[in-house]
């Protein structure tokens, strides 16, 4: 079974994701993914977003990169264009590997619908909280401004929207409280599983 799990900037899929137990779930990072994906590709994005993006060791600004995407949707287009198809692969790779060892495959995708993930998943959760909840987490956790934080999600407006119309069954957890309410949706869910 593949499970996709996505949600909005700060909505909390990542906590979501680290309760479940790992002796029946195996969770695929794609975030993590994009990571690798760049350092795959950083001479194509050298290529389309100046020099200036890689640092003296080799490796991708993601600062710098996220303040040039995150304002400009045709670039954001531009670099999605680049790592999406390798990290697209690398994850359903991971996924069947996890299936084959009669492990819960969790693909862990804030883009899971625009990435094309949803067909190949059996069911979707979609981890949501309050934009002010969300706000309040990327200014604790990565120190977004308000301005940085409204322009990811704003590119992530669109996150969740195709989902209920895509024939596969949606879960939909709300992550507005503390750990513990969290947690009992985890143990909940793992219970119906």
């Amino acid at each position: 079974m593949i499970i996709g799990l996505t949600g909005k900037i700060c909505a909390g899929k990542d906590t979501f994701a680290s309760l479940l137990p790992e002796d029946r779930f195996a969770v695929i990072d794609v975030d993590a993914l994009g990571h690798e994906a760049l350092a795959e590709n950083k001479d194509n994005v050298a290529e389309a977003f100046g020099a200036d993006v890689i640092r003296s060791d080799g490796t991708v600004d993601r600062k710098k990169l996220g303040a040039i995407v995150f304002s400009d949707k045709a670039k954001l287009e531009a670099l999605n264009s680049i790592t999406h198809p390798w990290m697209k692969e690398k994850a359903l790779s991971l996924a069947h590997e996890a299936e084959r060892a009669g492990k819960i495959a969790v693909i862990n995708a804030a883009l899971l619908e625009s990435m094309g993930f949803v067909r190949s998943c059996d069911r979707v959760i979609l981890v949501t909280a309050g934009y002010g909840v969300r706000e309040k987490r990327a200014a604790e956790r990565s120190a977004l401004s308000s301005e940085e934080f409204r322009k990811r999600s704003e590119a992530q407006k669109d996150i969740g929207i195709s989902l209920f119309s895509s024939g596969k069954p949606v879960i939909t957890i709300i992550n507005d409280a503390d750990i513990n309410s969290l947690s009992r949706q985890v143990s909940f869910l793992c219970d119906t599983i």
